[in-house]
């Protein structure tokens, strides 16, 4: 037989054995699917889980067998499976509407907006008739009409939903949107009475629950809310954020009695040792907070005697208590004799852990290190020390790895909101602000409305102008948290944006009743907001008057009357005002300060540089002195004098991150770009989070170094400038996108940066290369042009030189100039 003939036969024999294996796949996936659908039958899910699973092993497209398995999925409450499942449907279908339609509706159940919007709307071009279409419909017009605060449309569509609702009480999605409408009016009965009636059908679902406590908590009725919360915890045991809801709950009303019943009650029948050491440690915690150290201490010697054999993480919580009541080489001395004995894997990775944060804050960074990559090497998945590396991936701007660590974390426990938190900071810093936006809710949610991470959503909320919403969550957490400050100062801010002077008189009263110092300056510090947002400046001055008069109040009511005063215009009363109180206590360095300010706000900075010439001589720790100073010295066109002044201030406060600014400042200005970008190096290390020190460092590397480590290293730095409106920022990001061959990511941030910096050579210059990029001539020339002209004709700066030259070179290229852009 002939070669030739040899090779047919084994090639033809492959491609037998290789039709027989898909048949045999193809037959093996039918029986496995055929079986899914019999366990189905007969109800029993889990082995119809393992099933299916089988199904996708042998024939991964089987399309039939993946919509009964996410439909199963869906069915039996695990949305986050079925979720995965419906977009591998959409991935093999991107037309199959059902799965678009599952998609939209799970994503409402979440209140994931923004894919809400994306499925609903593919299954609104693709079948607007298809069953459940209308309702997605609804809900996102009417989400719509409430961020356009466009209220006529939301009556509108309310109304339609409410007939809706009439002919299908049973439709949740109808359901939600009505009651979110009934509280928005007021009228609490009747959403109250709907969601009673749903309850009634269906008890066991937790969105309803969660409903019925947000109307008992508006409605202010105490125990409702507070029988509400106890079934919430016997019917969701599985939620370990309920308890500490209901804790926060007892501690707001100041029953402390209630809170530790409730803790002790939770010891007493935790199902396991770490529930039981959760709620001991709370009961720790609260009796530390309430009756100080003794009571904590007392607290723990009880639990440590009940059951010695297993105390240590009890013995490693003194050692906490110990290092944050101010004995920090104890505390680090008690969790290393810790470590020293018999522990499980599990306890001596905690404490690992443990120690590492107190070595942190301790300032050993390095040991802190070493420390969170044992504890990996033992245990991967140990996720402290995941959620602590991450931290410091992302300080370190590789928030790429840190988002795979939280990723890693999150996976054993999605309702983590430290683990949350650090993953918004992540995409923050990887410039994603509507992820990162996400996941600040994420956490909001998963902490059960805790003040911190409701404060931190609000806040971004705030900057992005969403001042409903921000409203809605700081209502929400108030309802659960009456008389938390920061969440009361919060909701001030939002109803001063908004204009709304009633509901921040209301807010001001809330923070009075409380009666603390602090929050009493914040009452005032609001009520002051209120008088200046509708005119009554004069009260305004008046009432901070008449605070500062108060001995207790302190130097900063002062400083608000004086700025006050700066505000109406009046100059002289307030730099009178100040004098009044210098010669009243000569010696009082604060007020001495204060003067140096006001002689600065009239113009007398002669007088001014004496007077902070005498502070920084009577006290150097003031820091804000020194840099008052040599901001006036500077003012003054005297910049040798200003350098003498910072090495002085920086042989008091070698580590200042201020004047390590300014003497970066005087560098560049000096042309000593590498002195400049050293200083802001060691800035960036001491402040990572700073996004203009970010901009600036990043900014000097990218106009100064055209190396690609540079290069590099600046995109590393400014990714969270990305999508940015500060036209400095923008700048800074554009060019480096502009250096990264990014050229329409370039051009939407340097046209926002040109517009917004329009006398800034460099920044039209930069707008000018990136038309160049797109092939825009005459676009380029005109930009070009203008930066030239703005740098004027004795500027020697590289980039000036290569724009004069690029505009020679358009110019014999037949490119027709136009004028330069009027700015």
């Amino acid at each position: 037989m002939s070669l030739l003939a040899v090779l047919r036969i084994v090639v033809l024999s492959g491609a037998v054995v290789a039709l027989a294996a898909c048949q045999d796949d193809s037959a093996r996936a039918e029986d496995h699917y055929r079986s899914a659908l019999a366990f189905l039958e007969e109800g029993d899910t889990v082995r119809a889980d393992v099933e299916f699973r089988n199904v996708f092993q042998a024939d991964g497209d089987h399309v039939e067998a993946r919509k009964r398995y996410a439909q199963m999925l869906r069915d039996t409450g695990d949305l986050e499976h079925a979720y995965r499942q419906y977009l591998r449907l959409v991935e093999q279908d991107p037309d199959f509407v059902a799965a678009r339609v599952a998609l939209a509706e799970m994503a409402l159940e979440q209140q994931n907006w923004e894919e809400v919007r994306w499925h609903g709307g593919r299954v609104l071009e693709m079948d607007p008739d298809a069953p459940g279409a209308s309702v997605i419909a609804l809900n996102i017009d009417y989400v719509a009409a409430l961020e356009a605060e466009d209220e006529a449309a939301r009556r509108e569509i309310a109304e339609q939903a409410a007939t809706r609702f009439a002919e299908d009480p049973d439709n949740p999605f109808l359901r939600r949107l009505v009651i979110d409408t009934l509280l928005r009016d007021g009228d609490f009965d009747a959403a109250i009475a709907i969601v009673d009636t749903a309850l009634a059908n269906t008890p066991d679902e937790r969105a309803l629950h969660d409903t019925r406590l947000q109307i008992l908590a508006e409605l202010g009725e105490q125990e409702p809310l507070e029988a509400q919360l106890r079934t919430m915890i016997e019917r969701f045991p599985e939620d370990d954020q309920l308890p500490g809801v209901l804790l926060r709950f007892y501690v707001s009303r100041d029953d402390i009695a209630g809170a530790q019943t409730l803790l002790t009650d939770l010891a007493g029948s935790a199902a396991d040792a770490v529930a039981r050491e959760e709620a001991l440690t709370a009961l720790v915690r609260l009796r530390l907070q309430r009756e100080g150290p003794d009571a904590a201490i007392e607290e723990l010697d009880r639990i440590i005697a009940a059951d010695p054999e297993t105390a240590a993480p009890f013995r490693a919580l003194y050692a906490v208590l110990q290092f944050e009541g101010g004995d920090p080489e104890g505390g680090i001395a008690g969790i290393e004799t810790l470590l020293e004995g018999e522990l499980t894997q599990i306890e001596r990775g905690r404490f690992q852990i443990i120690l590492a944060q107190m070595l942190l804050e301790s300032g050993n960074l390095v040991g802190a290190q070493r420390l969170v990559d044992t504890a990996l090497e033992t245990d991967p998945g140990q996720t402290d020390a995941l959620k602590m590396r991450a931290a410091w991936l992302i300080e370190g701007d590789d928030p790429d790895q840190a988002i795979q660590d939280l990723r890693n974390v999150l996976d054993d426990n999605a309702e983590d909101p430290a683990a949350l938190t650090l993953m918004a900071q992540a995409y923050s810093r990887a410039g994603d602000h509507e992820l990162s936006r996400d996941f600040l809710s994420l956490a909001m949610q998963a902490s059960g409305g805790a003040p911190a991470e409701t404060i931190r959503y609000a806040t971004v909320l705030m900057e992005d102008e969403r001042y409903l919403i921000a409203e809605e969550v700081l209502v929400a957490a108030l309802r659960l948290t009456p008389n938390e400050p920061e969440l009361l100062r919060a909701l001030g801010r939002v109803y001063l944006q908004l204009s709304d002077w009633l509901r921040a008189g209301d807010v001001e009263r809330a923070l009075r009743a409380i009666e603390t110092e602090p929050t009493r300056a914040m009452a005032d510090s609001l009520r002051a907001a209120i008088l200046v947002g509708r005119g009554q400046v004069d009260q305004a001055v008046e009432m901070l008057e008449a605070a500062a008069a108060d001995g207790d109040s302190g130097v900063g009511a002062q400083a608000a009357v004086v700025q006050a005063r700066l505000a109406t215009g009046d100059l002289d009363g307030a730099l009178s005002y100040v004098e009044d109180l210098v010669a009243e206590t000569p010696d009082n360095m604060d007020y001495r300060q204060l003067l140096a300010m006001s002689y600065v706000a009239v113009g007398r900075m002669a007088d001014a540089e004496e007077t902070l010439g005498l502070v920084t001589t009577q006290d150097p720790q003031r820091l804000q002195a020194w840099i008052d100073l040599i901001r006036v010295q500077d003012a003054l066109d005297r910049e040798d004098t200003a350098r003498q002044t910072l090495d002085a201030a920086r042989a008091v406060h070698p580590d200042a991150p201020d004047l390590l600014w300014v003497q970066a400042s005087y560098l560049e200005r000096a042309g000593d770009i590498d002195g400049a970008i050293e200083i802001y190096e060691e800035l960036y290390e001491m402040v990572p989070n700073s996004p203009v020190v970010a901009n600036n460092l990043a900014s000097l590397i990218t106009t100064y170094r055209d190396d690609e480590a540079s290069l590099d290293r600046a995109y590393s730095i400014a990714r969270r400038l990305r999508g940015t409106d500060v036209p400095p920022f923008a700048d800074t990001y554009g060019w480096i996108a502009y250096r990264r061959g990014e050229f329409a990511v370039a051009l939407e941030h340097l046209e926002l940066a040109a517009a917004g910096l329009p006398q800034d050579a460099l920044v039209q210059y930069h707008l000018g290369m990136t038309y160049l990029a797109l092939e825009r001539g005459e676009d380029a020339l005109a930009r070009l042009s203008r930066a030239v002209d703005l740098a004027g004709p004795d500027d020697t700066r590289a980039q000036i030189i290569a724009a004069q030259d690029e505009i020679a070179a358009l110019q014999a290229a037949g490119v027709g100039a136009e004028a330069a852009p009027d700015e």
